[in-house]
């Protein structure tokens, strides 16, 4: 019997579970645990929901000794980008060890060894469209779309918001045309990817209902804390100009979340964010300039960190120290910092009326939706049915 087989066999045991009962929780056909029993062989988005099933939401300690431990091509496969999309760096590590001399995954090796050695900083953004257009892909298609949206995060890098948008909707729809079959896993995990800069890139051209959509799809993942911190970002930088209450409410969510992420950069960049937003509110409110900013070093962006680079053009709020700004952000087709400066521009004298109508400038792509926000799924499966089973655990 192979090392997954028993484990997962043995788990089943240890919680005096028959198949019969597990098929019926996990929602698929018995036959497959039979399979799994007879040749050591299951499906890896089954494989995540049975450690779901046995461990709830600590199902990843399982996850990451059974990643090891799954034997077929398409599997490794899985387990490769399930490491990356839960930041499990160690995890990637130990797969490129086991699985590099494995000719007919190179390609995939090459690929996700970029994506570890980007994720520990030896290569850096700057650098890493040099790298990306390396990586062969053969007629792989989960490579290629794989590629497509490591080339938006490098136009993310850049601020090409636009750019983003012009590739999106053919990538979304490369996405849905993989199929919720074996490439499940795959069409949940790019989703995701494809998310975290979509929902930025919505944001900054101030297409706000596209923006939520996006950051809704990363929370409803569920997938890190971190993730859910920044969906939260993303959703309270949305009503910064719409209502002051839930732009802070969903910032301190962000600030809840990534307490749980134990990661102290992050800790420290959404403690300094929630200043800023305070910063900036009370600027809105009064006129006056604050003058307990954090400082561009504590930030991850520096001084290009959106509020203080809000607060550095606008100067000492002349008029034409702000209508400098307006013009700037139109430039850049930052809509949503636009709109901020309009609001400024009418508290000193501009005509409202007319003012309403610089407020509506923003760019519209109509491209086709092809996933709802609850769509992924395989990470959020333990705190729909595993209930009873996780007490007992």
């Amino acid at each position: 019997m192979g090392a997954l087989q028993n484990d997962v066999l043995n788990c089943f045991d240890d919680l005096f579970l028959d198949f019969d009962s597990v098929a019926a929780k996990l929602n698929i056909h018995v036959n497959q645990l039979y399979n799994l029993k007879k040749t050591g062989k299951i499906g890896f988005k089954t494989l995540l929901k049975v450690a779901q099933l046995i461990s709830g939401a600590d199902y990843h300690h399982h996850m990451r000794d059974w990643c090891l431990k799954v034997t077929t091509t398409e599997s490794i496969k899985h387990a490769f980008e399930y490491a990356a999309i839960k930041r499990d760096i160690s995890l990637i590590d130990e797969l490129l060890s086991a699985h590099r001399k494995d000719v007919s995954l190179s390609n995939y090796t090459q690929f996700y060894q970029m994506i570890y050695n980007y994720m520990v900083n030896t290569i850096s953004i700057k650098d890493l469209k040099a790298h990306l257009d390396e990586m062969k892909c053969g007629k792989d298609k989960e490579l290629k779309i794989l590629k497509m949206i490591f080339n938006c995060y490098c136009l993310y890098h850049d601020q090409r918001f636009l750019s983003i948008l012009e590739v999106a909707s053919s990538i979304e729809k490369g996405i849905s045309e993989l199929g919720e079959t074996r490439r499940g896993f795959f069409m949940e995990c790019y989703l995701f990817r494809l998310a975290e800069v979509l929902a930025p890139a919505y944001l900054h051209l101030k297409d706000l209902p596209k923006a939520r959509k996006y950051a809704e799809i990363l929370l409803f993942s569920n997938i890190c804390a971190k993730t859910n911190s920044d969906s939260y970002y993303y959703l309270g930088v949305s009503f910064m100009g719409e209502d002051e209450g839930k732009c802070l409410h969903y910032l301190r969510e962000a600030l809840r979340e990534s307490v749980d992420s134990r990661d102290e950069s992050i800790i420290r960049e959404t403690r300094n964010t929630l200043k800023l937003y305070e910063g900036y509110f009370r600027y809105k409110n009064t006129g006056e300039i604050p003058t307990d900013l954090p400082s561009a070093d504590s930030m991850l962006w520096g001084q290009n960190d959106p509020i203080l680079r809000y607060f550095r053009l606008i100067g000492a709020g002349t008029m034409e120290e702000l209508s400098r700004a307006y013009k700037v952000y139109t430039q850049e087709f930052n809509y949503l910092f636009q709109s901020s400066l309009v609001d400024d521009l009418v508290r000193i004298g501009l005509d409202a009326t007319f003012a309403n109508s610089m407020k509506d400038i923003r760019l519209n792509y109509e491209g086709e939706s092809y996933f709802e926000k609850d769509f992924i799924r395989s990470f959020t499966f333990w705190s729909d049915y595993c209930g009873d089973i996780c007490a007992r655990s």
